[in-house]
């Protein structure tokens, strides 16, 4: 494995994040649908992947905020839980494929209430009670690190017994209540979605789930729990379906890492993140999966250094040869540096010396934004990147006579759907 630049450890290895940054209309016509695989619906019409995007992050939002019992999918206990809720189904059941495992507890103690109840208190509203007992195995439900295993606690404390697994996202999931001296794996152990981690407890009687992000509960969408929105309901016997990948997805991986190693030794940065991105659509953490994500942000670090140098020239007065530097940048990474220039670009954008110049830069992206927000109707979206566009160029510019025509139908659009 070829070796690391070291400057790299402190950025986000979170790929969704990249994706973001590079422009999910990218992302989209570069991987096509595996990428964004759950769909829900807006009225009789799919949500596209840019609005699920923006309900992931608003979900997020409220979720972040504390463990309390009104976030999104949190129903009062005696109602179904998980209803609504849009978030991505990331991972399986956390035992073997082929068996099924009773629901104890679901969410918000569902069905059970106080005073019995344990998953209607912060870190555990989210929270999952699966019948699970010594001789049972518990799998992992994602591909991730693990970073804490207790494992010693005899019997009359095996409740304090857990394993987390931490995710590409920063997501942990929680292993706890298991049987003690069970546990198959170690602190710093790299586990694949399907591995064998632990068995569960005679004494609990139960494997209690639950995701945590900066020590709040999550909400977890099961994979293979197609009905009730992935969250299994207290009393039910979901199947799991968690196999880990096989052979052909992982070949996949490592082939895409090759050929992406192969592109970036002939300094083809643009092929070989096209690759590496491909490496990563899944996540599958063998080595080649962290590899990938590693020369992604390499990748990043080497663009970024060529847009700072392109700003630079801006920061000096010289718009003609910043231009120009900022088209060869373009030419060079395609799309993917279309995200890196705007966050570049935004130390300057108060500035009323770089204003102009500033929104110069950005006018590509606003009007790929203003044209796939007219496709899809939503016409307010529409119109804030339009306007967007007016403020950049003057009367008698074509671009501003089509603009004024654009917002004019834009606004009879708006008073025909009222």
């Amino acid at each position: 494995m070829p070796e690391r630049n070291p400057d790299t450890r402190n950025f986000r290895r979170d790929r969704r994040t990249w994706m973001q940054a590079v422009g999910l209309t990218v992302a989209a016509s570069a991987f096509g649908p595996a990428l964004f695989a759950q769909k829900s619906k807006k009225g009789d019409s799919e949500l596209t992947e840019a609005e699920l995007e923006a309900a992931y992050a608003e979900t997020e939002k409220l979720v972040s905020v504390a463990s309390t019992d009104d976030r999104p999918g949190i129903a009062a206990w005696q109602q179904k839980q998980g209803v609504g809720l849009q978030w991505p189904a990331k991972y399986y059941l956390p035992w073997p494929a082929g068996i099924g495992h009773q629901v104890y507890q679901s969410w918000n103690g569902n069905k059970i209430g106080p005073p019995r109840a344990t998953h209607m208190k912060a870190q555990n509203f989210y929270a999952w009670d699966f019948h699970i007992i010594r001789g049972e195995y518990i799998c992992a439900a994602r591909d991730g690190k693990v970073t804490n295993v207790v494992d010693d606690q005899p019997a009359g404390n095996e409740n304090a017994n857990v394993i987390y697994i931490e995710h590409a996202d920063g997501e942990v999931s929680v292993y706890a209540h298991n049987g003690s001296n069970t546990a198959l794996v170690s602190i710093g152990d790299k586990v694949l979605a399907g591995q064998k981690i632990c068995q569960g407890s005679n004494e609990s009687m139960h494997l209690h789930f639950c995701i945590w992000k900066g020590m709040i509960d999550y909400p977890c969408r099961f994979i293979e729990v197609e009905n009730d929105n992935g969250v299994p309901q207290y009393g039910q016997n979901p199947v799991s379906k968690n196999t880990g990948p096989d052979d052909g997805q992982i070949h996949e991986i490592k082939t895409n890492f090759a050929k992406g190693e192969a592109a970036f030794e002939k300094k083809d940065y643009l092929t070989a993140l096209n690759f590496y991105l491909a490496a990563t659509v899944t996540e599958v953490r063998i080595e080649e999966y962290e590899a990938s994500l590693e020369r992604i942000d390499e990748c990043r670090v080497i663009i970024d250094a060529e847009v700072a140098e392109a700003v630079a020239e801006a920061k000096e007065g010289d718009f003609a040869g910043a231009d120009k530097r900022l088209k060869e940048i373009k030419k060079k990474y395609g799309d993917f540096a279309k995200g890196r220039i705007d966050e570049a670009l935004k130390e300057l954008e108060d500035d009323p010396k770089f204003k102009d110049w500033v929104n110069k830069q950005r006018c590509e992206r606003w009007w790929i934004a203003a044209h796939k927000a007219e496709k899809f109707e939503d016409w307010d979206e529409a119109e804030k990147y339009y306007r967007l566009l007016k403020g950049v160029y003057k009367k008698g510019d074509t671009e501003y006579d089509e603009i004024r025509k654009k917002l004019t139908r834009i606004k009879m659009a708006k008073i025909l759907e009222e």
